[in-house]
């Protein structure tokens, strides 16, 4: 058994990251956790400010409120994976203030890791600031508890997965892309911005997922890690 940690940004990125390969991991035995890192409270603004986001009832809402609802939601998200919930975790540090709190993050995260295999954690060179902290986050935990011999499987969400044949593998789930889609469903609120329209379709669709897998020794060798 493997004991994998997933680092997700925001809700929705566990399924965006690795849904299909979670459920895969989990299918194959393994013991799967996600930490959510923030609260996914600004994420009407873009779509608010430029036009993109449907006006209802549900979407005049406050931005506390809308991180409420996400948390809830990427609770039952994580419930459709498979995730029990003593696996899941919410640091509900501010959407798009990630990097403010990258030491304090550490600190937490190295008092609930006690071990670890794998963790699955978005690219180094990231556009995003917060996917950019996730990375920075997940590799000072790796070296704070001296896990030299884990492996970072790194996904690319916000930039492209630049990595050498030698360090990529590919997680087919096949059928699985079906349930993946069933937990980005549960992300309901982020349904009513014009990207998850066409983001979702892509889960749907998707066979397989794509890592650049590393160990601490790689770090600052490559692109994406």
């Amino acid at each position: 058994m493997i004991k994998i940690y997933m680092f997700a940004p925001h809700p929705d990125d566990e399924v965006f990251g690795a849904g299909g390969s979670i459920l895969k991991w989990l299918e194959e035995g393994h013991d799967v956790s996600i930490i959510w890192l923030t609260d996914g409270r600004a994420g009407y603004r873009k779509a608010r400010k430029i036009g993109e986001l449907e006006d209802n009832e549900e979407t005049r809402i406050t931005e506390e409120e809308l991180a409420e609802k996400r948390l809830a939601e990427a609770a039952a998200s994580a419930k459709v994976l498979g995730i029990k919930p003593e696996n899941c975790y919410f640091l509900k540090y501010h959407d798009q203030d990630l990097q403010n709190h990258i030491y304090d993050a550490v600190n937490k995260l190295t008092r609930i890791i006690k071990d670890a295999d794998r963790f699955i954690l978005p690219s180094n060179n990231n556009d995003h600031p917060d996917h950019q902290a996730a990375h920075d986050i997940a590799v000072k935990v790796v070296e704070k508890l001296g896990l030299k011999d884990l492996e970072f499987y790194v996904y690319a969400i916000h930039t492209a997965l630049k990595a050498k044949e030698e360090h990529i593998v590919n997680v087919r789930f096949g059928k699985l892309r079906f349930k993946a889609f069933e937990a980005l469903k549960k992300h309901r609120s982020q349904f009513f911005t014009k990207d998850l329209e066409w983001q979702s379709v892509w889960v749907k669709e998707k066979r397989r997922d794509y890592f650049g897998v590393y160990k601490l020794a790689d770090k600052g060798k490559f692109y994406n890690f």
